[in-house]
């Protein structure tokens, strides 16, 4: 795994980066070490059309019908320039609690898409479940797809795309786990740590770097 912050290499039983020492303890001394509510759809940005919010909702309804454990959530939002969306990614799925999620969709069942409207990025953070789930390479791809989208500024489309191609990954994954018997299921998610995992994937409508896979410390 990486640290969310400077993206070095650090053990997943790591407390704190080894490089800059970051940790779950400094994001939430930066952003706070209170419980906040979200909304499934928190549009802090204000950037979205009521009929694009609607779309969205559509679809995110359709996917919590189709993967009942699974917990789908968004964050749109003007973020400083000192905080990264990998950073709040993860203090989110610390720290945030959706309105109306029951506690069959959990945080770390989370998959949540996290726009900073200032640099024009975005990026997908992953609860420690469904980082088993959906690969780094799944992430990309779906982001990708919605690339069209994100550059002509049609952000609830993009959403909708992103979420859609994620959940053909989740249906997909479901249908080989369906396969597995009851032993081959406990090694292949035994040994995982019990922490919020991200996975920051920037795709942005002007040129960036080539995306690189994080996960966040391990939780407080």
């Amino acid at each position: 795994m990486k640290c969310p912050r400077c993206q070095r290499p650090v053990d997943h039983e790591a407390v704190s980066c080894y490089s800059c020492g970051y940790s779950e303890v400094e994001a939430a001394t930066v952003c706070g070490a209170n419980l906040v509510q979200l909304n499934r759809i928190h549009d802090a940005a204000h950037c979205l059309r009521k009929q694009e919010r609607d779309d969205l909702a559509y679809t995110l309804d359709q996917l919590e019908l189709k993967f009942p454990q699974m917990l789908f959530c968004v964050y749109l939002g003007t973020l400083p320039s000192h905080l990264s969306i990998s950073e709040l990614g993860f203090w989110l799925l610390n720290h945030g609690q959706v309105r109306g999620a029951e506690y069959a969709r959990p945080n770390e069942n989370g998959i949540l898409i996290v726009m900073d409207m200032n640099s024009k990025q975005i990026g997908i953070s992953l609860g420690y479940f469904a980082e088993n789930l959906i690969s780094e390479e799944d992430a990309y791809r779906a982001l990708t797809g919605a690339r069209p989208n994100l550059v002509n500024s049609e952000y609830g489309e993009a959403l909708s795309r992103i979420f859609l191609r994620l959940g053909k990954t989740l249906d997909q994954k479901g249908r080989k786990l369906k396969k597995l018997t009851r032993e081959q299921l406990h090694a292949g998610f035994s040994g995982r740590p019990n922490t919020l995992l991200d996975l920051p994937t920037h795709l942005a409508p002007r040129p960036v770097e080539t995306p690189t896979r994080q996960k966040t410390l391990k939780s407080a």
